[in-house]
């Protein structure tokens, strides 16, 4: 060792190792360093030691489960808002008349979402849009249960059937929504319009019919065309039969089988009448005797409807001007002759008030030569008429 360790050794004050001292190290209080304090017992301050973290705590299996978990929800919520979206704006291409499709629309979900966001535009072509489309892409239990489910839709997809002539499908849809008697009335309908497959329609329509009225007509309907396959109705077929047979007695019978209204006959037989020209059987069917033996009109139509009926089917003007005449009411009777240009009431008129000058003013418009020109000449030159002027 040399001069220099020498002086190190004993200038520095060092103090040897002693197992005495390391025990009276182990018996002094530690200054406990105050992130360690807080938890106490009773009134010893006690070193937070071995806490565990929450990786530690709990698996990692366990941990990717929570957060997964959470990361999915907000991942759905997120995906059905951008669905939303995007049906708003495919439904809003349709009401401004844009380019659209409906081809990304696959699940149920998206196309419920399609037709709950048409109805709430009310907009007539949106609706009927999304219906269509749902007809021809959904199973027809499932298309009829969402049609049961939304009235509107339900309302608007009859109407479109109504507009195209789908009578199987909207009668089946009718039925289906509970509309059994719009069903039957419908199917009514285009059966009267059809004589071809009518009987058929009709035979349907006694099975729908619900009242006994109902069931009573169409059997009736039925049985008219069984009868005749050419007549489409009761008027139809008295008329043919009237042509045939012309015979009133044997038409009144076929009108009380199909319980026709005695207007209705009255009508149907003097339209076929004046059709065939024959003014006698016209005669029979409005004119009776009284007790005197006098004719009397025997009507159940207004005169003024008889009279126009046979105008508009060519009576000639002396059959107008007999059941004109007839008529009590001299007011009526003068404003039907001037309508019908029953000239001789209308002169026998001027006669009655004795009124010569209305006469010859009167005349003037009549065609010359013709016989109501000289039906008022020889009028006017009756010695025996007293006129006032």
């Amino acid at each position: 060792m040399n001069s220099t360790d020498d002086e190190y050794w004993n200038e520095k004050s060092f103090e040897g190792f002693s197992f005495a001292d390391e025990e009276k190290e182990l018996n002094l209080p530690k200054k406990i360093p105050p992130e360690c304090e807080g938890l106490q017992i009773g009134s010893t301050k006690t070193k937070l030691e071995n806490v565990e973290s929450l990786d530690k705590l709990l698996s990692k299996e366990i941990l990717d489960k929570i957060f997964k978990k959470h990361d999915s929800k907000s991942h759905k919520i997120n995906s059905t808002q951008k669905k939303l979206n995007f049906v708003k704006s495919t439904i809003e291409n349709i009401v401004m008349s844009f380019t659209y499709t409906l081809e990304p629309y696959r699940s149920l979900e998206e196309k419920t979402m399609l037709l709950k966001e048409a109805l709430d535009t009310e907009d007539g072509n949106a609706i009927l849009t999304v219906v269509i489309f749902l007809t021809n892409t959904l199973k027809k239990s499932i298309f009829q249960r969402i049609l049961r489910d939304n009235p509107i839709a339900a309302s608007h997809y009859v109407q479109y059937l109504y507009s195209k002539q789908y009578i199987n499908e909207l009668v089946d849809t009718l039925e289906m929504l509970g509309r059994t008697k719009d069903a039957m009335m419908m199917l009514f309908k285009f059966g009267c319009r059809n004589p071809q497959n009518c009987l058929q329609r009709f035979n349907v329509c006694v099975n729908l019919a619900d009242e006994q009225y109902d069931k009573q007509i169409i059997s009736q309907l039925i049985h008219l065309v069984g009868k005749s396959a050419e007549s489409t109705s009761v008027v139809s077929l008295i008329s043919d039969n009237c042509k045939e047979q012309q015979s009133i007695q044997s038409c009144r019978v076929l009108a009380n089988e199909f319980n026709l209204s005695t207007k209705q006959l009255e009508a149907t037989l003097l339209i076929t009448f004046c059709q065939l020209q024959n003014w006698i059987l016209v005669d029979d069917m409005l004119l009776n005797k009284n007790w005197l033996g006098k004719d009397k009109l025997a009507l159940s139509l207004p005169i003024g409807e008889t009279v126009k009926l046979l105008h508009n089917n060519g009576a000639p003007s002396s059959s107008l001007t007999r059941y004109i005449k007839m008529i009590k009411d001299s007011d009526e009777r003068l404003e039907l002759a001037k309508k019908f240009n029953c000239h001789h009431i209308i002169i026998d008129d001027f006669a009655l008030k004795k009124d010569r000058r209305g006469l010859l003013v009167y005349k003037t418009t009549l065609q010359k030569q013709s016989e109501s020109y000289y039906y008022a000449d020889v009028i006017l030159k009756n010695p025996s008429m007293k006129w006032k002027n």
